[in-house]
Parts: C-alpha cells; structure tokens; sequence
C-alpha cells in the first residue's frame, strides 16, 4: 500500500512539474493583460491636456532623436553603456506603462516601458534607446526588445510565427496604431542600420534572441504603420 501512495504522488509530481511553465505562462499572460488593462484606465481619469502635453513632449523627443548620431546599444549584450540623453526624455519613471502592444496572432498584450533595460524587459517589453518613442508620426522608427527565453513569460518567444502581412497594434495614451509586417530579418548583434530610422515613414521593429533559446544574433519583425482602421 505504501509504494503504491509512493508511486501515486510521483505520478502527481510529474504531472504538476509538467504542467507548471504552461500554468504560469498563462498567469504571467494574464498579469500583464490586467496590467495593460490598469494603464488604460488610469488613461481615463488623467486629464486630457495633461495628455497632450505629454504627447506633445513626445513627438519634440522623436525630433531630437531623428537628427542624433549616437547610434543604438544592444539591450541583451551591453548592460554597462547605455544611451542616457533620451532614456527619460519625458520625465516620467521607469516602472511606469508608457504604451502596450497587442500581437492578436499570438494572443499577447504586453506592456511597454521606455528603454530596455534587464528590469524593464523583466516586466515587458521595452522601446531601445536611440529609437524612437512609440508614438507614430513621419520619419519614426521605434524599436521594441523582448525576452524570447523566459520559461514562464511568452514575452516574443512566438514572434518568428509572424510573416508578412499580419499585423500588430501599439495602443498609446492617445489611440492605437497599427503597424503590418513588411519582413523578418536576422542580424548580428551589433548591425543596426536595419534600425534607423527612414525619412517619411512610420516604421516599427520587434527586436529579440534568435535563435531561441541562443543569443548569438537578433531576429528583426519589420512593421510599417497602415489605417488605424483596419484593427481587427
């Protein structure tokens, strides 16, 4: 009677460590979803020409940051230098939602920081530094890095499902863009003219590991904005 408990609770045992990452994906998933849910919601009681302000703030970053020459840091190689000038252009903290993307083939919503730092990908997806804020406007080129490897956190570990065509929204403090990958690129980790931005378009990037679970170089999903209208 003894073993047969014994072999009972390792079969449960088995099953529990089995199904735990797959658990804790989906609760992660869920966590970040109601975290998304609370930025927009504090959106609705923020005042509007605090908002536009901001977003006015924004769009004067995205200017200086179209005419610097400073280049990009690779936020899963260089953790000692970073680009500062504009890490906190708008003033506000690093642990405060800035935006969200919303992969509806994936099935994700993930919250967005300003720069990608280890704690900010920690939490979600962060916007590179030298690129620019993810706002949408002519001549921007914002550049989002996430965790591809994380064993209870999706992040963009499926990113490399999406192909040209399908489409991905930034949802900001003032609407929702909508960007429509245009291609998939691997590069290696230091070749960054594929980021820069381009004069007159609305372009963005999902930047990760590849290939998972390795970091030997960076998988590039390349996006440009169409109609909002055209959300699904």
């Amino acid at each position: 009677m003894k073993g047969k408990k014994t072999i009972i609770l390792l079969f449960v045992a088995g099953i529990l460590i089995f199904l735990y990452p797959h658990v804790a994906k989906f609760v992660n998933s869920y966590l970040q979803k109601q975290q998304v849910d609370q930025f927009q919601a504090d959106l609705e009681e923020r005042p509007t020409e605090e908002i536009d302000k901001l977003m006015d703030k924004a769009s004067a970053c995205n200017k200086k940051i179209f005419y610097d020459s400073s280049g990009f840091r690779d936020p899963f190689m260089d953790n000692e230098e970073k680009l500062t000038e504009f890490k906190n252009c708008l003033g506000i903290e690093d642990d405060e939602v800035f935006a969200a993307i919303e992969i509806p083939k994936l099935g994700e919503m993930i919250p967005i920081f300003l720069g990608a730092t280890e704690e900010t990908l920690e939490r979600g997806v962060g916007q590179i530094e030298g690129s620019s804020l993810p706002v949408g406007g002519d001549s921007n080129h914002t550049v989002l890095a996430g965790h591809r490897g994380m064993g209870t956190k999706a992040m963009f570990r499926n990113v490399d499902d999406l192909n040209d065509g399908d489409i991905f929204h930034i949802h900001t403090m003032t609407g929702t863009l909508t960007y429509r990958v245009y291609g998939q690129q691997v590069v290696a980790p230091d070749e960054t003219k594929p980021l820069e931005i381009q004069k007159n378009r609305d372009l963005a990037t999902l930047f990760t590991c590849h290939p998972y679970p390795t970091d030997r170089e960076r998988l590039l999903i390349q996006a440009e904005r169409v109609e909002d209208e055209e959300k699904e």
